[in-house]
């Protein structure tokens, strides 16, 4: 799927997170994780068209600083990839549907949605979390 970018926005699989706390004396368990009923992940690729790079890394560093503040958002992280330098992936973790329509109304993410237009290829992946 590399067209458009509402595709950007499509949802991925089931999440969550939290630390486990160690007690002293046993052996490590599996975390124990909050866990909300309709999380859903996003995972998209973005790679950049070299004579926009730095605008799109601008407009990158600003939604991501916009979305980490939002209240549905669990987590949001960007990777570089090692072989292609112009290609990024946003792993993106929400408590509902509601979280990420609510996150596709913002102005951070509406500004950042224009500035990469015509700019990045978009290629996104909807998966449910089975295990």
């Amino acid at each position: 799927m590399k067209k458009g970018l509402s595709v950007f926005c499509l949802v991925l699989f089931l999440c969550s997170c939290n630390s486990a706390v160690k007690e002293k004396g046993k052996a490590d368990e599996a975390p124990k994780v909050e866990t909300y009923a309709e999380a859903l992940t996003i995972v998209a690729n973005i790679t950049v068209h070299a004579e926009f790079e730095a605008e799109i890394l601008a407009a990158i560093e600003s939604v991501v600083a916009g979305t980490r503040k939002e209240e549905g958002n669990i987590s949001y992280d960007v990777f570089k990839d090692v072989t292609n330098p112009l290609r990024y992936t946003f792993i993106e973790h929400w408590k509902s549907q509601e979280a990420i329509a609510s996150h596709n109304a913002s102005a951070h993410f509406i500004e950042f949605v224009q500035a990469i237009s015509n700019k990045a290829d978009i290629e996104a992946f909807t998966m449910k979390k089975k295990y």
